[in-house]
């Protein structure tokens, strides 16, 4: 069982602006990401914590781009809490269900110092299973979630969130290689399954300033230094 509507989280604003998220984030140029997919086909559906185990995905995370566009949003001392490698296979079913990035049964992240960072390595999609958000979500605060039922594959059960009744209409965000997406850790997102021939290939990263980490059961997380000199 999840926990209960954060009405601490509720009352703080978004520090992406009303929607809660950014797109425009250029990381590297389309070839890098292409190239990069390639070195890392093969690894499963799912990485956890990619950027400890995968040197490629190591420097990824300190690009200059990205590291810049975290350090507007949440300031200079930057670490990696969380985040994985996800490789959608062509024509498979893989749907992941509505959830928000800044909770779960060990953590919450306080959503003025924690950002996601979706990095796309492939081209994504309406047709290869983009991301779909729910514009301004993160007023809700953190809602009630449970696990997915079981799917079968490698990936595991998911956390799934429902999206509060008159909500706006969801929005289709498409991010080319090369390119990344900002959200606030409340928002609400989905993505589809791939329908297309090649992999949809996208890294899911979750940066926080110090002092973003509530524990709520649980050891400490093991924060992944990236920024700053607070680690």
């Amino acid at each position: 069982m999840g926990l209960e509507n954060s009405n601490a989280a509720t009352a703080l604003a978004s520090p992406l602006g009303e929607d809660g998220w950014q797109t425009g984030l250029h990381w590297g140029t389309a070839a890098q990401a292409a190239g990069l997919a390639g070195q890392l086909a093969g690894r499963g559906e799912v990485v956890p914590r990619p950027y400890e185990t995968l040197p490629e995905i190591s420097v990824l995370v300190r690009a200059p781009a990205i590291v810049a566009a975290v350090a507007d949003v949440i300031g200079p001392e930057i670490a990696l809490e969380g985040g994985f490698l996800l490789s959608k296979p062509p024509g498979g079913d893989f749907r992941v269900p509505w959830h928000q990035d800044g909770v779960n049964d060990r953590i919450e992240l306080d959503p003025t110092r924690s950002v996601t960072v979706w990095a796309a390595l492939t081209d994504a999609t309406a047709a290869s299973g983009a991301l779909e958000v729910v514009p301004g979500s993160w007023r809700a605060g953190y809602l009630p979630y449970r696990r997915e039922d079981t799917t079968g594959g490698q990936r595991g059960r998911a956390l799934h969130t429902d999206v509060p009744p008159d909500s706006p209409d969801p929005v289709l965000v498409p991010v080319n290689a090369g390119q990344a997406l900002l959200m606030d850790v409340r928002l609400l997102h989905r993505s589809g399954s791939n329908t297309t021939s090649g992999h949809r290939v996208g890294l899911n990263l979750r940066y926080v300033a110090p002092g973003a980490v509530t524990i709520r059961s649980g050891p400490s997380p093991s924060l992944h230094p990236v920024a700053g000199a607070s680690w």
